[in-house]
């Protein structure tokens, strides 16, 4: 009758205790200084389709990717980029990887594709 507002009366009325440390370790200088990198989730989905453009910013001096990829659940992923002198295809498939945006199988071929549209891209300057 009153819908979910009932539940709320079998809420806990105090909070769990927690047990105190009582006195905190020290740790290793060296070890503090290095930030442990944060967990990523894995991509199960294979890329079925990718496009890819690739344009010059306005003051011409960098190039801008936008990389459009279509996985297995026809969620569409698009990603885009300020590409560096010294960024390569290989580089870029293995952080995308790194950070969840490709499963690892498709992680050549996606270095492949993005080989091909820098030097198609690329070539004229």
């Amino acid at each position: 009758r009153n819908g979910i507002y009932p539940l709320m009366n079998f809420a806990v009325s105090r909070p769990h205790a927690l047990p105190r440390v009582l006195s905190q370790p020290q740790e290793d200088p060296q070890k503090a200084k290095t930030p442990t990198p944060e967990p990523f989730d894995v991509e199960t989905r294979k890329v079925v389709q990718m496009q890819c453009n690739l344009e010059l910013n306005e003051d011409k001096s960098q190039w801008h990717l936008t990389l459009l990829l279509i996985l297995e659940d026809k969620l569409h992923r698009q990603l885009s980029y300020d590409l560096l002198p010294t960024d390569n295809s290989k580089d870029l498939a293995t952080e995308l990887v790194h950070y969840g945006f490709i499963h690892e199988d498709d992680c050549e071929k996606l270095a492949t594709f993005l080989e091909s549209a820098f030097h198609k891209h690329r070539s004229p300057l």
